[in-house]
């Protein structure tokens, strides 16, 4: 019984791993753009820069170099179209048919609207044989990094991040699961 429960776990766990991750991520350990702008080349001067835009409510200010383009929103929502963030706890993917409609060039720096708050900022690039696409992960004037899909034509995902209340129920359940198991173990020795 112990073994086939191990294997159960084993399955889920593994499960879960792609077989041929081709995610890149770039870790900036939450570097601050308020007073100075961050720019990251992509390979191809595809560059992204991220500034402060001095607006309380959208700090971020995005520019891009090369055949990077940026997820934005335009009609109903703006006219013209702007770069918009999307927030974390949703889950999603940025590419082909995914979350945003378009992308866009931006060489004046526009701002980012409602970046106050943890989002992520989608793009591509293309570096000759494809977009490939990505997202910037910020939270106000801060950086975190960046992910992208090195194959080109394939979304990016990102998770959703569970609420405190989700993970409270998840932890009582396994702790239910773990004192049903405990409890039966014990009654049949």
């Amino acid at each position: 019984m112990r073994a086939i429960f191990l294997a159960g776990i084993a399955a889920i766990v593994l499960g879960g791993v792609p077989a041929m991750a081709a995610v890149q991520t770039v870790s900036t350990g939450g570097v601050s753009f308020a007073t100075m702008p961050f720019t990251y080349d992509f390979g191809g001067g595809n560059r992204l820069t991220i500034s402060n835009s001095g607006d309380f409510f959208s700090p971020e200010a995005v520019s891009t170099g090369g055949s990077l383009e940026v997820g934005s929103l335009g009609a109903p929502f703006y006219n013209p179209p702007q770069p918009t963030s999307y927030f974390t706890n949703r889950g999603g993917s940025f590419g082909p048919g995914g979350e945003l409609p378009q992308f866009l060039s931006y060489v004046a720096p526009p701002k980012v609207a409602f970046s106050i708050s943890e989002g992520l900022v989608g793009f591509r690039f293309d570096r000759g044989n494809g977009f490939q696409y990505g997202y910037a992960d910020t939270a106000s004037t801060n950086l975190y990094g960046f992910r992208f899909e090195t194959t080109p034509g394939v979304s990016v995902a990102f998770a959703a991040v569970p609420e405190p209340a989700n993970w409270a129920l998840m932890i009582s359940g396994f702790t239910v699961t773990g004192i049903a198991l405990r409890r039966r173990v014990a009654r049949t020795a």
